[in-house]
């Protein structure tokens, strides 16, 4: 399980800074973490080549294309203005903490942008996971719970993981697993993307 961080512990951190930079079609990409869902709805650990869900940090720096492994795509842009994605003959304009669903197994283009741009990239294999993605705004009076089936990525902003009576700073594209056991609640300023997996 080298290509991603092999813990899916509830409340833990998956630190960015612990991922490996790759090469993608469209430029670099981050593994954060792959794997499948378990009946009871909480997150496994698997290899790339086993799992039925991923999640990445991924940057677009040219125009090319790129086939999806896993159909069902979530497209978040974190750090950019605007890209444009080419999916079965239709247009797409991502923005800036909008994110973009769409399901295909054919390549998916990408415009040439004009700044190098940040995506957060949530796929799944939509016979077995329903992959779902959406932006929280983080409160220092209201606590963010995160849930089993859920990762928490901090993408703009300062805030903290906490844990029962512990805390514990979070940095710019940390992602916190959720579970309904450990309750882990996030409380800061700033937005969080939140991607959850359930059963389709």
């Amino acid at each position: 399980m080298s290509e991603a961080q092999a813990s899916l512990a509830p409340g833990s951190i998956l630190e960015l800074a612990q991922s490996t930079k790759k090469q993608w079609e469209l430029g670099q990409v981050r593994l954060i973490a792959s794997g499948t869902l378990a009946q009871d709805g909480t997150l496994q650990p698997s290899s790339l080549h086993e799992a039925t869900w991923q999640l990445s940090i991924r940057s677009i720096e040219k125009a090319a294309s790129f086939t999806p492994a896993l159909s069902a795509q979530v497209f978040t842009l974190i750090a950019g203005d605007f890209a444009q994605l080419e999916v079965d003959g239709h247009q797409h304009g991502l923005e800036p903490l909008r994110p973009l669903k769409f399901d295909t197994g054919n390549p998916v283009e990408a415009s040439q942008p004009t700044e190098e741009l940040l995506i957060v990239h949530v796929a799944a294999e939509p016979a077995q996971v329903r992959a779902t993605v959406r932006i929280v705004e983080l409160s220092k009076k209201r606590e963010q719970y995160l849930f089993d089936g859920q990762l928490g990525i901090m993408v703009q902003g300062s805030a903290k993981l906490l844990l029962g009576d512990n805390e514990q700073q979070l940095n710019l594209r940390d992602t916190v697993v959720g579970s309904d056991a450990a309750e882990p609640r996030i409380s800061g300023r700033g937005f969080m993307a939140v991607a959850s997996f359930d059963q389709p």
